[in-house]
């Protein structure tokens, strides 16, 4: 593999503002924060999810109505490997695991990202993206999913306690 850096502080820097920027989309989408999902792709980027391939703000408008139908979201990102091919792009496989739940069924999926991420006024954001699926495994449900009282649940919107808990720490 060629040296595309400098030092590998420089490298690191890089490695840890792209896992941000898959970080903080797994979390804009499992809370419907649509503005900061948003802000994980470039202007003009492509986004090719199978059921839908277009540009983000098109992309991000439809699954908001596909989220708007689901009790819970979590999107797990794992494996991921950074192939950098200048300092400016990298080509990154991210593997993803997904746990979804609707009034009568949960769905497991596995998929990988294969994303461009370039390096653009400073910001590591995706370029193209390209979904691949693995597997998905839905579930019936028999009854609502119940939690008792005293326990802080998970909310698939921006209700959940992560922004008012954020706030006061």
């Amino acid at each position: 593999m060629k040296k595309v850096f400098d030092s590998f502080l420089e490298e690191l820097e890089a490695r840890t503002a792209i896992e941000d920027c898959l970080k903080r989309f797994a979390r804009a989408v499992d809370r419907q924060d649509w503005k900061a999902a948003r802000a994980a792709y470039h202007d003009g980027a492509f986004d090719d999810h199978g059921f839908f391939k277009g540009p983000p703000d098109a992309f991000l408008a439809h699954i908001e109505k596909l989220h708007a139908q689901q009790e819970h979201s979590m999107h797990f990102n794992t494996n991921v490997l950074i192939e950098f091919q200048s300092k400016e792009r990298a080509f990154v496989e991210t593997y993803v695991l997904v746990l979804q739940r609707f009034a009568d069924k949960r769905v497991t999926a596995s998929a990988r990202y294969l994303d461009r991420f370039e390096k653009r006024s400073g910001e590591w954001r995706v370029a193209h993206r390209t979904l691949v699926f693995g597997d998905t495994v839905p579930e019936p449900m028999k009854e609502a999913l119940r939690f008792p009282p005293e326990f802080t649940v998970q909310k698939h919107d921006m209700t959940d306690p992560l922004y008012s808990l954020k706030e006061k720490r």
